[in-house]
């Protein structure tokens, strides 16, 4: 049983140097340290037809003129098998796909084969013998000359990395518009979707447009009291409600400013105002609210924005008028 366990042991061994060896050239290319399992009596066959070489020395200056000139590839599907050839001495071949990074420029998947020969040196293991090779054997009766089904599945490799990569950029651009368009901490739309839509109009009312402005009445004080993250979730709880009573038609314009911009009838545009209004008093936050509605023969979302501007700005010093003239009765 112990002679089992440690064949077994030394088997595993083998296939982890072997496949440690691959991944240090194919995926780091860090020859020196495929270098230092070499044994002095060491015979190499690479894949290429010229590519053999006998002794440490003249294999170890081969290797380190591959350095750097190996592109990044990734390891997949590797496959093992050891067979002793006598005492302290085993040959591992195997097999796995290689194919290069996505991130390089370019592009090759193929069926690699390797073969290697450890001998026991002392405590450690020593390979003699390193065999390469690409199995040209896949090619079919009607390959006459070339590997046309390995070039193939290097093709429907490079056009998968093609739809990856054209994933990625395509997730980037809608990334990218978002962050045109949206307001990030909230999720409505931001200033510079309200500006495009002011300089290019493409609302096309049914009977008219409603303007709204929404401004939050004590956001400076949260954030002074309570600190800007605070602050952040009150802006939030008002956009979450906005949205709620009008989907996707909610902006944020400003640090504390929101508009609606609706194109419905007035006694719905009003009612939504006022269910916004409503709810979030009912959450106690205050907002100074100023509203346009003009019909589809006058509707003008620019001057519709002044007029709800300003009227919100009337309504904002109402309100900081009153907190101003109760702060004055509590001290008397």
């Amino acid at each position: 049983m112990t002679t089992l366990q440690n064949e077994y042991d030394e088997n595993q061994e083998i296939i982890a140097l072997t496949s440690s060896m691959v991944h240090k050239y194919y995926c780091e290319n860090d020859v020196e340290s495929v270098i230092a399992l070499m044994d002095t009596q060491l015979t190499w066959i690479g894949a290429a037809e010229q590519e053999y070489a006998v002794g440490r020395e003249i294999i170890a200056e081969t290797f380190r003129r591959f350095a750097g000139q190996v592109p990044k590839c990734i390891i997949t599907e590797e496959e093992y098998h050891v067979v002793p050839l006598g005492e302290d001495a085993y040959l591992c071949s195997g097999r796995m796909w290689i194919s290069t990074d996505p991130t390089i420029q370019i592009s090759l998947r193929v069926h690699q084969r390797i073969s290697t020969v450890f001998c026991r040196r002392g405590k450690d293991w020593r390979c003699c013998h390193i065999h390469i090779s690409n199995p040209y054997g896949e090619m079919t009766e009607e390959d006459v000359g070339f590997p046309t089904k390995m070039a193939k599945q290097s093709y429907e490799y490079l056009q998968k990395q093609i739809e990856i990569q054209e994933a990625r950029l395509a997730a980037q651009t809608d990334l990218l518009r978002r962050m045109s368009y949206e307001d990030m901490l909230t999720g409505l739309h931001n200033k510079n979707k309200f500006l495009e839509l002011v300089n290019a109009p493409c609302i096309k009312p049914k009977e008219g447009i409603g303007l709204a402005c929404f401004d939050l009445n004590g956001l400076k004080e949260v954030n002074d009291q309570q600190g800007h993250s605070a602050g952040d979730e009150l802006l939030c709880v008002v956009a979450q409600q906005i949205q709620l009573v009008f989907p996707q038609k909610g902006y944020r314009v400003g640090g504390d400013e929101f508009i609606v911009i609706d194109d419905t009838r007035e006694d719905i545009f009003l009612a939504g105002v006022q269910a916004v209004q409503r709810e979030l008093s009912r959450k106690g936050i205050n907002c100074a609210v100023g509203c346009s509605w003009r019909d589809i023969h006058n509707s003008n979302i620019k001057d519709q924005y002044d007029e709800a501007d300003k009227l919100m700005y009337q309504e904002k010093r109402r309100f900081h008028s009153e907190e101003a003239k109760n702060q004055t009765k509590d001290h008397v």
